[in-house]
């Protein structure tokens, strides 16, 4: 098998900076009906292993803690737990998935949890660091974990991808690259510095190395789902601009907004399918970057118009690669270690797209059934980090729309966040004409 021994890039090097603070993880979930021997779960790890070389890495740096690099190893499978008390797997996530990190240094970059509830049925958890994964990577390696331990020696060994940032087309590096940085990113910028523009206040200064990730679960059932899909064409609005909508509107009525002003909120997009040599969403790496959009915000103004412009927006931006200015900015500003990052970090906190983020990754395909195993529920949440104060992460899965808000402990205490995901979620329901 051929091995990933190289530098992280900008963009993953920036992963692993925040997560050396506060811990920057991926948590895949789907529930299981059907009895899960433990030992199954532990076959599809190690297949789940000798597929994705970066499942066989630790991150190691240099002396001075700078410069880290992505080095092969062997021997250490996956760690797993299983769970035999009844705890929901809210709780687990909340406790355990998105607080504790993923240890870089010992390795590997996941782990998984199965969590017990009777015989029959189970939670089964995958936790990654997003250094090396987004919500889709998570998603399908927890898929392909329950195939391989259907089917016992299925699993193909693949090789190893280079960096992102070494997939993009060809307008989009060199030259082509740093004019879109400053067409794109450094208009953006500006904006996202000025007085007037309203933005997600913390409640309170949490230092870097003292945020913790929490969450809040939400989800549209099929009847409501089905609602916002006809309700989005109606408006020609997308399911993304009408879910940061109401995201808006809920933060701006916590914050008690009296007057028009301008919202700012990032919207990650994924890139797969742009790259010169484009990945599957079965290829492990973090194939996302986060863009951010102005929208005119209006106590009691109408509720779609400002739907229809986020959707627009964000569409406008993808089309002329905002997406990838932002990852190739990293080349420039991004530290190559913890001591220097001071600066950046403060950068991040100002004028960083990720401070109210919604991270929508749509329908993802996750089978009904695997092997002797009926699934439903299978969902992602991932932690703010560094990024910002509150994220909704959202997919469609199972004839369900899972909306999870994670947020900083603190910074929005967690009255605040079921507060504002509470709103969320009415907003949405009450412009689709559908109560909760």
């Amino acid at each position: 098998m051929t091995e990933v021994n190289r530098p992280l890039s900008p963009v993953e090097r920036w992963y692993w900076l925040a997560d050396r603070f506060s811990p920057l993880n991926v948590v895949a979930r789907v529930r299981v009906r059907g009895s899960l021997d433990p030992r199954a779960v532990r076959i599809g790890l190690d297949a789940l292993q000798s597929r994705h070389p970066l499942l066989r890495t630790t991150i190691v740096a240099d002396a001075a803690d700078a410069n880290p690099e992505f080095v092969a190893t062997t021997g250490i499978p996956i760690p797993l737990r299983v769970v035999d008390r009844d705890t929901s797997w809210e709780h687990e996530v909340d406790e355990h998935e998105l607080v504790d990190r993923v240890d870089a240094v010992a390795g590997p970059l996941c782990r998984a949890v199965v969590l017990r509830h009777g015989d029959d049925v189970q939670d089964v958890l995958l936790t990654v660091s997003h250094t090396i994964s987004d919500a889709v990577t998570a998603l399908s390696l927890l898929r392909e974990l329950l195939e391989f331990a259907a089917r016992p020696g299925s699993a193909v060994p693949l090789d190893p991808l280079p960096a992102p940032e070494d997939l993009f087309p060809a307008r989009h590096r060199a030259l082509g690259g740093a004019l879109g940085i400053a067409q794109r990113v450094l208009p953006d910028q500006r904006k996202l510095r000025r007085a007037a523009l309203r933005r997600l206040v913390p409640s309170a200064a949490v230092p870097d190395e003292r945020r913790r990730s929490r969450f809040v679960h939400r989800a549209l059932d099929f009847a409501q789902l089905d609602a916002l899909s006809r309700s989005c064409k109606r408006e020609g609005a997308t399911v993304q601009g009408a879910l940061a909508a109401a995201m808006i509107t809920a933060v701006a009525r916590d914050a008690e907004v009296a007057e028009r002003c301008e919202f700012a909120i990032g919207s990650p997009v994924d890139f797969r399918d742009e790259l010169a040599r484009p990945v599957s969403d079965r290829d492990v790496g973090a194939y996302i970057a986060t863009v951010p959009s102005f929208v005119d915000f209006r106590p009691g103004a109408p509720f779609w118009p400002m739907a229809k412009t986020v959707s627009e927006d964000v569409a406008r931006r993808k089309r002329r690669g905002d997406h990838f200015a932002v990852i190739n900015l990293l080349r420039w500003v991004c530290p190559h270690d913890l001591a220097g990052s001071a600066s950046f970090r403060g950068l991040v906190e100002a004028q960083g797209p990720g401070n109210l983020c919604l991270s929508n990754i749509g329908l993802h395909h996750f089978p009904d059934v695997i092997g002797p195993w009926r699934l439903s529920e299978a969902q992602f949440v991932a932690g703010p980090s560094l990024s910002g104060y509150l994220v909704g992460t959202v997919n469609t899965s199972h004839d369900q729309l899972s909306w999870n808000f994670s947020y900083v402990d603190d910074a929005v205490p967690t009255d605040r966040a079921e507060r504002i995901a509470t709103d969320s979620v009415d907003v949405l329901l009450a412009a689709i004409g559908k109560a909760s």
